[in-house]
């Protein structure tokens, strides 16, 4: 099985916290961490924050193995909005040239929320795929050059359902743009509908006046073109961001797909750790050696 990375809230006011988070991680098992959105904006406006962060996960032994690109109602590539558009780009351009610098080869994109409320009741679900689609051909050749490998991620809004992530991979055809599949988003996708009136996936779909495209086998469809993973549980209505087995998530099921992906790189935790209820690193940790290893 593919090398696990951990998504932690890693931005910290000063040297000594800095030092004493990454120090505690190494501490419990922890080898690989993802570059995470947060920290990447970070960084994009604190420079002097990377080579501090460079000495540091060097001498505890860490180090960044996938990313999260900034993501946001103004950030993500699929926003339909052409003032916002340069801005956009630049944005996510800085961002592949630090996941170089960091030796990091896969980053994770939120497409676009698609909200018709907040960019224009007239826009319809085109208008954001072929802004999606502009903003992946603008962003390739960086990503090719850089070496890291674009992944779009699925969630539970018009613009990620499978028909239309698969679409966008394979009108490009190349080895420099897949998908990441996140387990807690794609449970809302297959059984938001068990849960009427409760389940947090209609509002954005009742936005954009579309019915909702309940999805079946979601991983499966997905899975040649796999890059990385959000691995966290959830109970079919909102996105909780839980330990694995706390849910109600097949992890069998995940893991045998992810097993099987042929373009994997990894496998992240996108559990919440900043939340009261959240395990313990050491609970963590030995809850995703036991995934990978098949002892789960």
């Amino acid at each position: 099985m593919k090398p696990v990375t951990y998504n932690i809230a890693l931005v910290k006011p000063n040297d000594d916290e800095r030092k004493e988070t990454l120090r505690t991680l190494a501490d419990n098992g922890i080898r690989h961490l993802n570059l995470n959105n947060a920290l990447l904006e970070h960084f994009i406006v604190t420079p002097d924050a990377v080579p501090k962060y460079e000495k540091d996960m060097k001498e505890y032994g860490l180090s960044f193995k996938d990313a999260h690109a900034p993501w946001g109602t103004w950030k993500d590539p699929g926003v339909p909005v052409e003032t916002e558009h340069e801005q956009i780009i630049l944005r996510h351009k800085m961002a592949l040239r630090l996941c170089n610098r960091f030796g990091v080869t896969s980053i994770a994109y939120h497409t676009a929320n698609t909200f018709n409320s907040i960019y224009g009741a007239n826009l319809t679900l085109d208008d954001y795929y072929n802004m999606l689609l502009r903003s992946m051909e603008e962003l390739l050749p960086d990503a090719q050059r850089l070496g890291v490998v674009l992944a779009l991620e699925n969630q539970w809004t018009p613009l990620n359902q499978s028909a239309y992530l698969l679409k966008a991979v394979r009108h490009f055809d190349t080895e420099w743009l897949g998908i990441c599949y996140d387990t807690g988003h794609g449970n809302l996708t297959e059984h938001g509908k068990d849960f009427p009136g409760k389940t947090v996936v209609p509002p954005i779909w009742n936005d954009i006046q579309l019915p909702v495209v309940w999805e079946e086998n979601f991983i499966e469809k997905v899975q040649p073109y796999l890059i990385n993973c959000h691995l966290h549980d959830n109970d079919g209505i909102n996105d909780q961001h839980k330990l694995p087995g706390t849910g109600t998530i097949d992890w069998k099921r995940i893991m045998k797909n992810l097993a099987a992906a042929p373009r994997l790189q990894c496998i992240q935790s996108e559990v919440n750790m900043s939340k009261s209820d959240a395990p313990s690193l050491e609970k963590l940790v030995s809850t995703f050696t036991a995934l990978t290893d098949g002892s789960f």
